[in-house]
């Protein structure tokens, strides 16, 4: 099993159902979430810092849960790669 990395910006609200429908999917053994994580980016000369959660997925099979993400929650979380 491993872990596949996912960011996620919106209301917590959101959040627990999007957990909720991974782990009853069977998409998902085990989900860890980071709360208020800080982004920073360089915008128009500007430093622009956005809050965001972590999600940290185990899954057995990580092309089926990219897809089912993919496919039920298109603009809520996107997925980190880790190098």
């Amino acid at each position: 099993m491993i872990f596949v990395a996912f960011v996620y910006r919106w209301t917590s609200r959101d959040l627990k159902k999007i957990i909720t429908a991974i782990l009853k999917s069977w998409m998902a053994n085990d989900i860890k979430r980071l709360n208020y994580v800080q982004n920073y980016s360089l915008k128009d000369k500007k430093v622009e810092k956005i809050e965001e959660k972590i999600l940290l997925i185990q899954t057995e099979n990580q092309e089926d849960l990219v897809e089912f993400l993919h496919n039920n929650f298109p603009q809520k979380i996107e997925e980190i790669n880790l190098n």
